[in-house]
């Protein structure tokens, strides 16, 4: 596989057909042809649907995958093509789950681009038990984790701890701001799994999380499923009292409160000087981290 060979496959499949890849490559459409079919030998694979009376361009499913991997060398090849250029510069991929980046860690991704100027930040959104290898392959530099591993080689710190609490769509009557746990009926909850702590505490009230009607994945959904209808959710804190202050739900405290979430700051050992920057930064920058996670009080 080389250059000219990916620039051929993704220029047929950006323009979407080989006529207007050889156009844009100043070569004739068979040199196209010839240089798709030279990968397709090479791997053993078929890249494109060539039934009759299809037109235009579509991926197999073999295709689709190759598509993936020409991305990355394309990604790749133009990383190597700027290390001279950009010798001051280093991109740090900063991986975390959706809740803290959202929620948590917005502002201070505005504070690292202000005073690490040689530092462009790659934001990448993983689940917790994800990062732990990404980190050990390189592919990220900075972990935001919800769970504490010890590995060889990677360096774990606790950042901050969160209370969970308890939210529901906001109504015009008082209500007591302590509810007991029975009260709630599973059937109308909107259950985000929060880690292993979190499902043992659950089970003990509700059991399985199989019971709930409407299980998802991210704090965002929560927004238009908690409008106008009786079901509620537990949350970390700052995804509540970001809610709260748009008058969205009301929050409450549980009889039995679940166990508090814990974000960890992972990275390898003997980082390079961008990353040792941008991580330095955080935890200068923790007592406004603080405002946002601290017990809920209002």
């Amino acid at each position: 596989m080389n250059l000219n060979q990916i620039e051929a496959f993704l220029t047929t499949i950006r323009l979407g057909s080989l006529s207007k890849a050889a156009n844009s490559l100043y070569v004739s459409q068979s040199t196209i042809s010839q240089r798709l079919h030279s990968i397709e030998k090479e791997y053993g694979i078929v890249l494109l649907n060539r039934d009759r009376g299809v037109k235009g361009i579509s991926l197999t499913n073999e295709g689709e995958r190759f598509y993936q991997i020409a991305l990355e060398y394309e990604s790749l090849l133009s990383e190597a093509k700027n290390v001279k250029m950009r010798t001051d510069e280093m991109t740090i991929t900063i991986g975390a789950v959706d809740s803290v980046h959202n929620y948590i860690f917005k502002d201070m991704y505005k504070t690292i681009t202000k005073e690490a100027s040689t530092v462009r930040l790659a934001i990448r959104t993983y689940q917790s038990n994800e990062i732990y290898s990404l980190i050990e392959q390189r592919k990220v530099d900075i972990g935001l984790s919800l769970q504490e591993r010890i590995l060889r080689n990677i360096r774990v710190k606790q950042l901050f701890t969160e209370q969970m609490v308890l939210i529901q769509h906001k109504k015009r009557t008082p209500q007591n701001r302590m509810i007991a746990n029975d009260s709630l009926l599973a059937e109308n909850q909107l259950y985000i799994n929060w880690g292993i702590n979190y499902q043992i505490w659950h089970e003990k009230h509700w059991g399985s999380a199989s019971n709930t009607y409407i299980q998802i994945d991210t704090a965002k959904m929560l927004q238009d499923l908690l409008i106008e209808s009786d079901l509620w959710a537990i949350v970390p804190v700052s995804i509540a009292r970001d809610f709260y202050k748009r008058g969205l739900v009301d929050v409450f405290l549980l009889e039995d409160p679940p166990p508090n979430r814990v974000c960890y700051l992972v990275e390898r050992e003997g980082a390079n000087k961008y990353s040792q920057q941008v991580s330095n930064i955080i935890f200068r920058s923790m007592p406004k981290t603080e405002r946002i996670v601290h017990p809920w009080n209002d």
